[in-house]
């Protein structure tokens, strides 16, 4: 009893060494090491920052200055404190800080485009791998089926029950499955490096803990979509930037107006800390100017403003159409699947029926090796088809929440 109980805790002990990767540690990985989430990153950062700067731009400008200066021995000094501002219908720091604002929402909507559609292509790539983990496991019980076919048509030709040919063809289909499950290695080895190059982490040969498919996991809720997505919200963030240089276009058509305000401390004592000796100043003043040209030089620009928000408004509305296409494409392909699954799904059940009717008819000698053959075919076909489309189904349902800008994986 201690024996086994040693086995089982080194054992354990091994499995808990060896390490896994899940797919949270891979998602969590591709979103901290991506180069398309540190460049939107970035990006988000730099818009934060270029906000601030037209902020500051909206402040009246203040100078300080001091001076001392010697002539010949004779001493002067001179301290100023100036504030000022001029307004204007057009006014370039109002525009910028509004356009700074439109862009800090565009990015961090981009950054959260690119968050969800790295973590869709990194759960792809992870059901990839899992798809063809579980093709081998067919594969693999496949050649077990095909191993005894091949020793017991050995055995029926020793008795002259089997002919050569019979022999021959059982060991070209035990070669042929032998020959598919390398193929699927390659495509294992394959896959598995393109996923670590995805997330860009160095793969330690750790196995990878994939979970098991659940008849719960596939399912989607399509009432759930809202009325847009995040590509639909960018087209309306460029609508309202586009809306904002029409508008000052538009201001820049009218006679200029403007309002100009200063405000100064100056002092000519030596003594620059007397602040009671310093003299205000102000002066505040007003214009109106409007060159004669004006239609002409900036009448254009306005009209290709103006066409530019049409053209816009027009992609929103196609992409608003073709977002309810693309719902309902994914809709249609949706159910095709569920109605292609449950169909594959009775097929294998029957097939594997079949297969074992087949082969103990084989085993008896009444039934053909190309009979056998064509039901262990059907039989490996239809499990191959419900493995694909249940992976397919799985990713479907990541495709609806990305397609809709919903949760990735609940969480993403």
């Amino acid at each position: 009893m201690k024996h086994y109980l040693s086995i089982i805790l080194t054992a354990l002990a091994v499995t808990l060494a060896a390490g896994t990767y899940t797919l949270d540690d891979l998602v969590t990985a591709g979103l901290n090491d991506s180069y398309a989430m540190r460049q939107k990153e970035i990006m988000r950062q730099n818009s934060g920052l270029s906000l601030r700067s037209a902020a500051w731009n909206l402040l009246p400008s203040a100078e300080v200055s001091a001076s001392r200066t010697n002539r010949d021995g004779d001493h002067s000094s001179q301290a100023s404190l100036e504030f000022a501002r001029t307004l204007s219908l057009t006014e370039p720091a109002w525009f910028n800080y509004k356009s700074a604002k439109i862009d800090q929402g565009k990015a961090a909507l981009d950054w959260r485009q690119t968050r969800k559609e790295t973590v869709y292509s990194i759960y792809s790539a992870w059901l990839d791998l899992d798809q063809l983990n579980r093709e081998i496991a067919i594969q693999t019980e496949n050649l077990t089926v095909l191993q005894k076919v091949r020793e017991q048509t050995a055995l029926q030709q020793s008795l002259g029950q089997r002919t050569v040919y019979d022999v021959r063809q059982a060991e070209i289909n035990y070669i042929n499955t032998q020959l598919a499950i390398s193929e699927l290695n390659n495509q294992l080895a394959a896959q598995r490096a393109r996923l670590f190059n995805l997330v860009k982490l160095e793969d330690d040969g750790s196995d990878l803990a994939f979970d098991t498919a659940e008849e719960a996991a596939l399912a989607i809720d399509f009432s759930a979509a809202g009325d847009e997505n995040m590509s639909l919200q960018q087209i309306r963030e460029d609508i309202r930037m586009t809306r904002l240089s029409k508008l000052q276009q538009k201001l820049s058509l009218f006679p200029s107006l403007y309002l100009s305000g200063r405000y100064g401390q100056y002092s000519n004592n030596n003594d620059l800390l007397a602040f009671s000796d310093y003299e205000d100043s102000y002066t505040l003043s007003a214009g109106l100017s409007w060159s004669l040209w004006t239609p002409w030089t900036k009448g254009s620009g306005y009209a290709q403003t103006a066409n530019s928000l049409a053209l816009k408004e027009m992609q929103l509305d196609e992409e608003t159409a073709g977002l309810r296409l693309d719902r309902d494409n994914l809709k249609r392909e949706w159910n095709h699947l569920l109605e292609t699954l449950s169909l594959n799904a009775r097929k294998s059940t029957q097939a594997k029926d079949n297969l074992a009717i087949a082969q103990e008819k084989y085993r008896l000698g009444a039934l053909s090796l190309i009979e056998l053959e064509q039901a262990r075919v059907d039989a490996l076909e239809a499990e191959l088809a419900v493995n694909k489309i249940t992976f397919q189904l799985q990713k479907k349902t990541q495709e609806w929440n990305l397609l809709n800008s919903m949760p990735i994986l609940n969480k993403y």
